[in-house]
């Protein structure tokens, strides 16, 4: 097993550590820029190696990130991903190398979707002193040749989630649609609608939206009982 892995799998590099200009003048990128096989695809990130996550959350123009601190031989390094779309680990978890701890994203101060990854030679620090090129360390594709059936499972999971999320929010829609279709009129408002539908301004469906309609019905009762009252001085 090597010490560090490719946290994302089959990466593409689309932007590497050291100066750049990618259109915001001259700066220096202290990581390096991972996206996916696909372009626009939001995929796991997995850890690089062992260790203990050190912070979660969002920082600045990182957007959402998770910080690992490894050791390794007797030295620390420290990880860093950021841009997540989702964090899928918490502060003093104990990460193994390989585990999925979020999905990559566009969170941030970014440019598409991409994973912003750094390794530190030691922790990090504002201003990142400590960091070192990924790439010296990592290859794109030790860990991207084939999809484990672990990696396969927790796609298939991820997508599972996600489809019955969206099945429980429509039928949570639909409940709510047809209790505002059936529902009775409260109490207060009985007279009102009564009057309403007795003198022909709604067929007593519409409008469908029980609080709109029974408002409707007293608002416009009460006016018109108050014209008759005062025509009738």
């Amino acid at each position: 097993m090597s010490n560090f892995i490719c946290p994302v799998l089959n990466a593409r590099l689309t932007s590497p550590f050291g100066w750049r200009n990618i259109g915001r003048g001259r700066e220096w990128h202290q990581g390096v820029d991972l996206a996916s096989p696909i372009v626009g695809l939001k995929v796991p990130i997995y850890a690089t190696a062992d260790g203990r996550v050190t912070r979660t959350g969002t920082l600045g123009t990182y957007g959402n990130v998770v910080m690992i601190v490894h050791t390794i031989s007797g030295k620390i390094y420290e990880s860093n991903y950021a841009h997540l779309d989702r964090v899928m680990v918490k502060l003093g978890d104990t990460i193994k190398q390989g585990q999925q701890i979020g999905i990559m994203g566009n969170s941030g101060g970014k440019f598409g979707i991409h994973l912003h990854f750094e390794i530190h030679n030691g922790r990090w620090a504002t201003g990142q002193p400590n960091a070192v090129n990924p790439m010296k360390y990592i290859s794109l594709q030790e860990n991207g040749d084939e999809l484990t059936m672990s990696k396969y499972n927790e796609l298939k999971n991820m997508i599972t989630d996600l489809q019955n999320e969206n099945v429980a929010l429509k039928n949570i829609l639909e409940n709510k649609l047809d209790k505002q279709k059936n529902r009775n009129p409260l109490e207060c408002h009985k007279e009102d609608w009564a009057w309403f539908k007795a003198n022909g301004i709604t067929d007593g469906t519409n409008p469908q939206d029980y609080v709109t309609r029974e408002q409707l019905a007293t608002i416009t009762h009460r006016i018109d009982s108050f014209n008759t009252k005062k025509f009738k001085k």
